[in-house]
């Protein structure tokens, strides 16, 4: 007698912990199908003497406080972007900071003239 009042028991506990866990994905689910997506957007270009249109290799590009380097190219992407407005900041020894504000909508390829000091 004393085994079947267990057995009842623990069933009764595992129904009731598997209700709750179904409730709480249940409210994720419903919370998360509310939220609106966030599309994500990448920015690439080039930085380049404006006076030769030479390429600027190790020049710093920072986006909302993130820092990034152009390549030996003077390439640079920059990755995870989210729509609308982000101010752009190059930076390069003995050349003249630039610092720009672009509205992303889509992915973006800029090219950035900056000028010798």
């Amino acid at each position: 007698m004393k085994k079947i009042t267990l057995l009842i028991a623990l069933a009764f506990a595992v129904i009731c912990s598997a209700n709750a866990d179904n409730k709480k994905n249940e409210k994720k689910m419903s919370k998360a199908s509310t939220e609106k997506a966030v599309t994500i957007y990448s920015l690439s270009g080039k930085v380049y003497d404006s006076n030769d249109n030479e390429a600027l290799s190790g020049a710093s590009i920072t986006v909302d406080g993130r820092k990034y380097y152009s390549d030996l190219s003077g390439n640079f992407n920059i990755p995870q972007l989210t729509k609308g407005k982000h101010t752009i900041a190059v930076d390069f020894i003995s050349y003249q900071s630039q610092t720009m504000e672009i509205d992303l909508d889509k992915n973006e390829n800029v090219n950035i003239a900056i000028k010798q000091l």
